[in-house]
């Protein structure tokens, strides 16, 4: 092989095993085994790779098209005693060296050995390294190795089950010890840190780095580690300046698990422009909107719940009803003037900060967020308001006054109020006129745990209509918006770019004139996710939905009607009957 551009030593766990009778650092590569195959990838034997000098002559050139014929041949048994552990992973590391030099086109090379396959190069077959570009090695004490190979751009650093970090390792350097500077430095990938310090000195490593991801778990006694106190992060410890515009962290993987002190950790990206994470906490909201003004892309994609671990594409969760909404977004869609993408699908905003304050962020072209808390009558209210209607109308005719009772004047006052912030609230979502991609709830429609739930003889009920038993799937939220042309649908017609919308956990109430505003307007939609329900097993027949889909089908043919992770129904049909 002399044609690689990238090497994944990481995927070779049982060939490397197996050959070099070795187990690889902290069982990143699989289990030691006493079984020895012929290598078809190193071009030397194991007794050859143990005695070679690597030089910087490649004196392998044939190993491509011999070994093509030669190595196919089965597995063999060594008769020679076993090599001692150092002297496997020295035989390793030497075939590694010669697939690298073999190779003078190499642009990612990723490996628990990364570092000490390249040590030995410093010298006149340097050059060979000059085409890497990324680069997967472990730390060395939990920062960036001295030397690195001189146009490395990203760099991640790995770390197995044998290879913890020391928290105190970077914190009790002595004041004459400071870590190798990395300028060229673009993109860096940590696997594990453990306090705010440790990050101090890997940004300090990379002063011209412009993204960070952390992939791991933090420490468990908090970010802030030994400087977890009430002060804020950034003021007890001195960070150095920062060009990062991309953040992407895994942080904490549930409810229970936060890492405290995160949020300040923030405030060090002035120039952050996007910013990824795995699960949502309040406090990191009021963060972005204070310190990272030039923010664009927001993406979150995971929920934490007191009721849920965390809910994801796979296995969504949707907002328990009547939970009481801890609205941290709209501080950023009310701060962050650049906003384009804000992508929170199990967040919600309260209706009444829509009302108080108009958002800043007009270029949004991605919208994936709740609206709740949102005012409505139950069934039992409506009626009694048309019938204080109907009583109003009838007095009027006659020429007579009606008075209403207090207990009127409040249900009165409540519809009122319906119609007035949804009316509002429309007319803030109509001002996003780049709008392309508009999602109001979850998409959590067809979920595992809404098919699971079809086991739960408390969701059966017997239909009144014909008798049969059928499942309540109950995953409407009724204090959301009315897609209705009297609650201010018809604002919407500026959003002339939008291409998707989602309103799977709505109570749309939509009706036939409304579908036919949606037919007649919004002219680049392409999908639509909210009306069709053909994935629910065992769900009651809705005649007057069903004849709402056949309109808009009918209506706008090139507007896929579709539904959330219907993909699952082929698996959870069969268990209907």
């Amino acid at each position: 092989m002399t044609n690689l551009e990238s090497l994944d030593l990481n995927i070779l766990n049982h060939t490397i095993a197996f050959y070099f009778q070795m187990q690889l650092p902290g069982g990143s590569f699989g289990q030691s085994s006493t079984s020895v195959f012929t290598s078809t990838g190193f071009g030397t034997s194991l007794s050859d790779a143990n005695t070679n000098n690597i030089t910087g002559e490649n004196n392998n050139s044939s190993n491509s098209t011999n070994n093509a014929t030669t190595n196919t041949t089965l597995a063999t048994t060594v008769t020679a005693a076993s090599l001692s552990p150092l002297d496997t992973e020295k035989a390793f590391v030497k075939a590694c060296q010669r697939l690298v030099l073999n190779n003078p086109r190499l642009r990612t090379l990723s490996s628990v050995y990364s570092m000490k396959i390249l040590q030995d190069f410093e010298g006149g077959v340097g050059s060979v390294l000059r085409s890497l570009k990324s680069l997967v090695c472990v730390p060395t004490d939990g920062l960036i190795p001295g030397v690195l190979p001189p146009n490395v751009t990203h760099l991640k650093l790995i770390s197995s089950f044998s290879l913890h970090l020391n928290s105190h390792s970077f914190a009790s350097r002595g004041p004459g010890t400071t870590a190798l500077v990395h300028e060229g430095l673009k993109s860096l990938e940590v696997d594990c840190v453990e306090s705010a310090t440790h990050i101090k000195g890997l940004l300090t490593q990379t002063p011209s780095l412009q993204t960070l991801s952390i992939n791991t778990f933090l420490s468990s006694s908090g970010f802030g580690g030994d400087f977890a106190t009430a002060d804020p992060i950034s003021v007890v410890i001195s960070w150095p300046a920062s060009q990062i515009t991309v953040l992407k962290c895994k942080q904490t993987r549930d409810a229970f698990s936060s890492s405290y002190g995160f949020e300040d950790f923030l405030s060090c990206f002035p120039l952050l422009v996007e910013y990824h994470d795995e699960v949502w906490f309040p406090a990191i909201g009021a963060q972005l909107a204070k310190y990272c003004p030039l923010l664009e892309v927001i993406r979150i994609y995971q929920a934490a719940s007191e009721f849920h671990s965390f809910a994801t594409d796979r296995n969504p969760w949707h907002r328990p009803k009547g939970l009481p909404v801890n609205d941290s977004v709209s501080t950023l869609l009310t701060g962050l003037t650049r906003l384009r993408i804000l992508d929170i699908r199990y967040e919600a905003i309260k209706a009444e900060n829509i009302l108080e304050t108009p958002w800043v962020c007009l270029d949004l072209e991605t919208f994936r967020c709740q609206i709740a808390e949102v005012p409505f009558l139950t069934d039992e209210e409506e009626q009694q308001v048309q019938e204080i209607r109907q009583r109003e109308t009838q007095a009027t005719s006659s020429a007579l006054e009606y008075i209403r009772t207090d207990e009127e004047d409040a249900l009165i006052a409540l519809s009122e109020r319906c119609v007035h912030t949804r009316e509002v609230i429309m007319a803030q979502l109509s001002k996003l006129t780049s709008l392309k991609f508009l999602s109001l709830s979850p998409d959590f429609k067809t979920g595992i745990d809404l098919f699971g739930s079809h086991f739960n003889p408390k969701r059966v009920y017997k239909s009144e209509r014909d008798g049969r038993s059928y499942i309540r799937y109950d995953d409407v939220m009724p204090d959301t918006l009315y897609f209705r042309l009297k609650y201010g649908l018809h604002q919407l017609a500026s959003l002339t770019k939008l291409e998707y919308l989602s309103f799977e956990s709505m109570d749309h109430r939509m009706e036939t004139a409304d579908i036919e505003w949606f037919a007649s307007h919004l002219p680049r939609l392409r999908e639509m996710r909210g009306l069709v329900t053909e994935a629910y097993v065992g769900m009651e027949p809705d005649p007057k939905n069903d004849a709402l889909v056949a309109l808009i089908r009918k209506l706008r043919p090139d507007v896929v009607q579709n539904q959330s992770l219907s993909r699952y129904l082929s698996y959870y049909s069969k268990y209907e009957h």
